[in-house]
């Protein structure tokens, strides 16, 4: 084991102590600087930037020296002191100091910089579905080297140029999928489901891991098959040939040929285990698939969930009202309460009070007594007359108001007719229907639609309930998109049949 991983890396204690709230600002201005080629950094110009902030409001310059002082001493900063020219020992001190960052601090900064955009953006990138295709071709373009001799020198930086291209490819396959998957397999999926755009990010979210499997089904073969291809001894070769690029680059690190050989192995072992499976293990490509699959079907599963719960609440609205009618058509009032009690229970009951006898058993349940006749006796005051006269009153109703009850109450009738005729055909053609479509049968249509697609049953088709209580069954005929004319315009839409499952049984 290399004995520097048991030291400890002081450079990163900047990161957790009780003054991080200052050390951090202030190591992130200096890497800020480092970036536009400001190495050299005035004790000045950190003092004025963090006095911007509120929280720096009573900073001072003597606190600023002592934690300069600290993080030179931890390695994270170079002092650099400028002693020429220097008539008295003030201006010695006072303006003859400047600082840089340390490798180490700049290497922890870009990384927290990093990390920072990482988890403030989508996770997962673009999960771009033409990576695959790009990926393939970098192997097709390594492939053709031939390396039974040495190559010139043209010849290794072509060949290190499309190595660089096919790592770097490979990174971001890996990367991407990896991030995006991790993105979806959280609990943010559950939570989309609550806002109302959930629908519409459904359809976007399955079509786009949709597109990405497509690709990735359609070259992994291709991708297979190449790295099968592709001998152990030819692939040693072509490192081989690396490695002799590599030591032409002058670099002031030493490396061994042994590591140079190893790193860039590494990267071959890992674009094939991605793809190729062994008998303990599936492929990296395997288990993306199988993730994506579920990721897809939880989805579908949430949003047929969401498609449920609005359509109980629109038909809670319709078994109302046939109740409603149920009581209506009852001779007396004592047969409405006696439906009523059934349904809904007796209102505000919170405790049930059985008589018990102390010979009794105490392992009986409330269904092993005899029911007891109790004296309901009223604790709220009993109305006056002149409320009673009050609440007796009938509120009066303009003809206006009654003649807008009966057109909106005939508007719902004509309605549900015309939705009635168009479930009593066994199937319906959209493209086949007359021109100026009412806007209610489009939204209806529209919603019928919407319910089926989130409920697949086969390669195609789909199923779905209406409103009324009908099953039917939704396919496309056609490739091509139809025009519905309605009388307030013209719907484009898939050429879409329907067939009514449950019309004979109605």
């Amino acid at each position: 084991m290399d004995l520097s991983l048991t030291r400890v890396v002081k450079e990163a204690n900047y990161l957790s102590t009780k003054k991080t709230n200052r050390y951090r600002p202030i190591l992130r201005y200096m890497y800020e600087q480092h970036r536009i080629f400001n190495n050299d950094v005035l004790p000045i110009e950190i003092f004025t930037h963090l006095k911007q902030f509120p929280e720096f409001g009573d900073y001072t310059l003597e606190e600023q020296d002592d934690d300069l002082s600290v993080l030179v001493e931890n390695n994270n900063l170079v002092l650099k002191q400028d002693n020429t020219d220097a008539i008295t020992l003030e201006e010695l001190i006072k303006n003859r100091k400047s600082y840089s960052l340390t490798d180490y601090t700049i290497e922890f900064e870009k990384m927290l910089v990093f990390m920072e955009k990482k988890l403030h953006r989508i996770r997962g990138g673009s999960l771009d579905k033409n990576l695959t295709e790009r990926l393939y071709t970098a192997l097709v373009k390594l492939n053709g080297f031939s390396v039974q001799t040495d190559l010139d020198k043209s010849s290794l930086v072509q060949l290190y140029e499309a190595w660089e291209e096919l790592f770097e490819r490979f990174t971001k396959l890996d990367n991407d999928a990896s991030d995006y998957l991790s993105h979806i397999s959280g609990d943010k999926l559950d939570s989309r489901m609550e806002t109302d755009s959930f629908i519409v990010f459904k359809n976007q979210f399955c079509s786009y891991l949709t597109d990405f499997m497509v690709e990735l089904n359609r070259n992994s073969p291709a991708i297979i098959n190449i790295i099968k291809r592709i001998s152990e001894k030819k692939i040693q070769g072509i490192i081989l040939q690396l490695v002799r690029h590599k030591k032409n680059i002058p670099s002031t690190t030493v490396v061994s040929d042994k590591e140079y050989f190893d790193t860039f192995f590494d990267v071959w072992t890992g674009i094939c285990n991605w793809f190729l499976e062994t008998d303990i293990k599936l492929s990296k490509a395997s288990q993306l698939e199988i993730r994506t699959r579920d990721a897809i079907s939880k989805m579908s599963k949430l949003a047929h969930f969401h498609a449920e719960r609005q359509f109980v609440k629109k038909s809670r609205v319709t078994e109302f009202l046939r109740l409603a009618d149920m009581v209506h058509g009852f001779g007396n009032l004592d047969e409405a309460h006696k439906v009523f009690s059934y349904l809904f229970g007796f209102e505000g009951v919170q405790h049930f009070k059985v008589a018990r006898k102390p010979s009794e058993r105490n392992d009986g349940t409330v269904w092993d007594f005899e029911p007891d006749e109790l004296d309901v006796t009223y604790r709220i005051q009993q109305p006056s007359d002149r409320t009673r006269k009050q609440n007796l009153k009938v509120p009066k109703v303009s003809q206006e108001s009654l003649t807008l009850q009966r057109l909106l109450k005939e508007q719902l009738a004509f309605e549900e007719s015309v939705l009635k005729a168009l479930v009593e055909q066994p199937c319906l053609v959209l493209k086949e229907l007359e021109s100026g479509i009412e806007p209610f049968v489009r939204k209806a249509l529209l919603d019928w639609i919407s319910a089926a697609l989130l409920n697949p049953i086969g390669y195609g088709i789909y199923e779905g309930t209406t409103e009324l209580g009908v099953k039917f069954k939704l396919y496309k005929a056609s490739s091509e998109i139809i025009e519905l004319h309605c009388s307030d315009g013209i719907l484009f839409l898939p050429d879409f049949e329907l067939t009514f499952t449950e019309v004979e049984n109605r």
